[in-house]
């Protein structure tokens, strides 16, 4: 009886993860369109990856990760009080840094594709593209407020932000990103960043400066890297480009 009761609860468990899954899935398609992965993204697969000496190690780390990545969401108790329970891992992101062409964001959409096939909403974008959703809604047109957007950056299983360094930085700009990482961040949600950029120099990009061209304040910039340090596993991606 006791066999036949934890499979009764781990099928309740399922279909309650399956019927979450879903709605988020619809927030997303409502809010976002789709994922963020279109094109020949939808083609970048595990299976699709050339592994060669260089590459197996990020490759071994990215493939485990998704393949494990139950073990990387946080549990919320049923208690009412809103606390919430660590992942297994709490260090439960990747923070992916390297050369331009040497597979970075094959990696990152790689494991994506792994996600959603399973049934696990992910979002996988730019951070350029990131910002743009969130500038969308100060058209009139757009029936979609900027909180609603934040709040599916925010709640999304695993997002995603590809290519961070690459936008026009402005205090606008690094405002927003160190909400979106911060709140990720105070929520154990795990989250996948890939850069050309790395300390001092990721900070120096994401830095808004004057019309003299002059860094402004850089402390957004700075936490924003102190968090994912904190919430990422490292991979190092330094070689000859691909393309």
């Amino acid at each position: 009886w006791a066999k036949v009761e934890a499979e009764r609860i781990a099928a309740e468990e399922e279909k309650k993860r399956k019927e979450e899954a879903a709605w988020m899935q619809q927030k997303i398609n409502r809010l976002i369109k789709n994922s963020g992965i279109r094109g020949r993204f939808l083609n970048r697969t595990f299976e699709r990856f050339e592994i060669d000496q260089y590459n197996q190690k990020a490759y071994e780390v990215a493939k485990s990760y998704a393949d494990n990545f139950p073990a990387m969401l946080p549990k919320k108790l049923k208690d009412g009080t809103g606390y919430i329970e660590p992942p297994e891992l709490e260090r439960n992101g990747l923070f992916i840094t390297g050369s331009y062409g040497t597979g970075k964001t094959h990696i990152a959409t790689a494991i994506s594709n792994q996600l959603i096939n399973g049934g696990i909403p992910v979002i996988c974008m730019t951070m350029i593209d990131l910002l743009a959703r969130i500038k969308q809604t100060f058209d009139r047109s757009d029936n979609t407020t900027e909180a609603e957007i934040m709040k599916i950056y925010e709640e999304v299983p695993l997002l995603v932000i590809d290519d961070i360094g690459s936008e026009q930085p402005s205090e606008w700009g690094s405002t927003k990103i160190f909400a979106i990482i911060n709140a990720r961040y105070e929520a154990y949600m795990p989250t996948i960043v890939t850069t050309n950029y790395a300390g001092d120099e990721l900070i120096r990009r994401i830095t808004p400066t004057g019309s003299n061209g002059r860094p402004l304040d850089s402390r957004n910039a700075e936490k924003t890297l102190d968090r994912l340090k904190e919430m990422c596993v490292g991979i190092e991606m330094n070689w000859e480009s691909w393309r």
